[in-house]
Formats: structure tokens, sequence, C-alpha cells
């Protein structure tokens, strides 16, 4: 059994205050909850028997400003509900053409990068920095794909010098390699929907031991919030089953820019060593 939305836990905690007709308007929306995003207005005024003023005031008292922005909340609320089989029925069904995938593609990550921009607090994000710089070392954990962003942002901070480690979990479980950590050590964990149990759990152990963690996740509700000192929420929406990279590179680019311009110090070493590299035609073609 699915576990009731948070629009129908408002209907329901609504509906003793809801008189007649936006009673009816309530009880159709619980019955009709998968139908409601594709009905226009009247369209639902129609078959409640009720006017459209009446479903408007309706979607007010549960606080949206009409009926557009509840459609809109019930559209993405349906679309968290999907599974991977569901997403790509849907995908694949919305045309009978092929679709320009190239730019369909390109507005969704355009769309994760914005809503990720205005979700992530500037505060939290100073934070995030600043535990990074003072650091004695810093460690990075995640699984499946947040495996590999933990690897992309371990590469980074090494190459401007930072103490900077990933966790594998082919050698211990994380939780047993936590336990080498020491509490002025940083840990930065990836977790994405599907959340990794393991994951969590090291976590979750990290915090007993006193240890700052900065998360990179999806929602407000991500189970790895409540163990981190810092959290950057990131919109990792996908046409199809798995997480989209484009906003969460972007917020590691941007954290790497942003240490890049508080430490100063740090960052002219590591680009001296790092010119001097490329001019060796060893390793490089120039």
């Amino acid at each position: 059994m699915k576990a009731p939305s948070e629009l129908e836990k408002k209907v329901v905690q609504a509906l003793p205050t809801l008189a007649g007709s936006q009673r009816k308007i309530a009880e159709f929306f619980l019955e009709n909850r998968d139908l409601l995003p594709l009905l226009p207005i009247h369209e639902v005024a129609k078959r409640v028997d009720v006017s459209e003023a009446t479903v408007v005031r309706f979607t007010q008292a549960l606080g949206y400003k009409g009926y557009k922005e509840l459609k809109d909340r019930l559209s993405v609320s349906l679309e968290d509900r999907m599974g991977p089989v569901e997403k790509y029925q849907q995908a694949i069904t919305k045309s009978e053409t092929t679709p320009d995938v190239l730019h369909l593609v390109a507005q969704n990550v355009a769309e994760n990068i914005n809503d990720t921009i205005h979700a992530i607090d500037p505060a939290q994000f100073s934070r995030a920095v600043h535990a990074i710089i003072h650091a004695r070392s810093i460690y990075s954990i995640g699984l499946e794909l947040s495996y590999h962003f933990a690897s992309v942002l371990t590469y980074m901070l090494r190459l401007y010098a930072y103490d900077a480690h990933q966790l594998n979990p082919a050698i211990l479980k994380f939780k047993e390699q936590v336990a080498y950590l020491k509490e002025d050590d940083l840990l930065i964990c990836f977790s994405f929907s599907p959340y990794s149990r393991e994951t969590i759990e090291a976590v979750q152990y990290a915090k007993e031991r006193g240890i700052t963690i900065i998360a990179f996740t999806d929602t407000k509700v991500a189970p790895i919030r409540e163990y981190a000192s810092i959290c950057l929420q990131i919109r990792t929406d996908n046409i199809m089953f798995t997480n989209s990279l484009g906003a969460v590179t972007v917020v590691l680019n941007a954290i790497i820019t942003e240490l890049n311009f508080k430490d100063k110090e740090r960052t002219l070493k590591s680009l001296k060593i790092i010119e001097e590299n490329i001019k060796d035609d060893r390793y490089f073609v120039t």
C-alpha cells in the first residue's frame, strides 16, 4: 500500500472543516487523485456539479493560490510515485513520434539546475566550503551512481592538495571504515533515491562519533538529512529511472570554484604544480 502524499494528508486534515460543495470536491480528489492532474478546472466543476469558483476556493482552503498550482503539485506527486516501468511507459507514450531527445534532456537538466540553485541555502553552501577548508582529512562515500559522484569530488579536491579520500565498499563496510575517522575529519556523503541503507547507517554512526557531515541529497525528506551537519539539496529528476547528473556536477564545480576563491594560497600552489605537469610531454600532449 502506498503512503499518502502530502496533498492527500492536507485534504484529509481539512475534510472536517469543509462545507457541502467543498467537501464534495475533497471527496472527488481523494477518489481520483491520479486523474486530477489531467483534468481542466471546468471538467472538475462539471463532474462534481459545482461552479469553477467553488473549485478555486477549495484549492485556496488547502493553502494554494489556485487550481493550477494544486494541479502542478499533483503532477509532481504522481511522477514521484512512479516506478521505473511506469516512467518508461509514460515517456514512450507521450508522443507517437520519436521526441527530440537531445532538447528534451537538455531542458530537463536546465530545470534541475534552476531548481537546485533556488533550493540550496547560501549559508549552508558557505558552511560546506568552510568545513572543507578546515578539515584535517576529507572522506567521501556513496554507492551505485553516488559512488562515482564521490569519486569525482575526491579527484577534484586532491587536485588542489586537500587530503581527500574515497571510502571503498570493496574493502570494508562503510561503517567499519568510519570507525577510523577522527573528530576533526570531514565526511561527505552522496545519497540520492533509492537511498542506500549502508550509506545512511555509516553517516548515522559518524554523527554519533561527533564527525562533521556534509550531505548531498535530493529531497527535503531524504533520510540522510537527519544525520547531516550540512545539507545541500540537489534536484536529480530524470526522464528515465536513473538520477540526472547535470545539477550534481554544477554544484560540485561550484564548491571547488568557491574553494579556489577562499583558499587562495593552497590554490596558487596547486595551480603551479598543475602547470608544471601539463608542460611535461611525458604525460601530456600540448
